[in-house]
């Protein structure tokens, strides 16, 4: 499963003005919580949330995803909950 590259995005979100995980939770239409196990990286991103990053930020999607990580074994089971 893919993780967020998070530096990247809190980066861009920091360029487009939003400084702070519930900015960025209200341009992507997800809760803050949410928002933040992503950047953490204790959650993997859905399409649906890559793509949304993507058109908020302008980060190309091979940038948004780090390349062999691993999401938490917790998340996963979570996951198929």
């Amino acid at each position: 499963m893919p993780t967020l590259h998070g530096k990247t995005v809190e980066s861009r979100a920091q360029q487009a003005g939003d400084r702070t995980h519930a900015q960025i939770a209200r341009r992507l239409k997800l809760t803050q919580s949410t928002v933040s196990r992503l950047l953490a990286g204790k959650t993997a991103p859905s399409l649906r949330t890559l793509l949304a990053i993507k058109k908020a930020y302008g980060v190309p999607l091979d940038e948004l995803v780090l390349e062999g990580a691993q999401v938490p074994a917790q998340t996963r089971a979570e996951a198929a909950g």
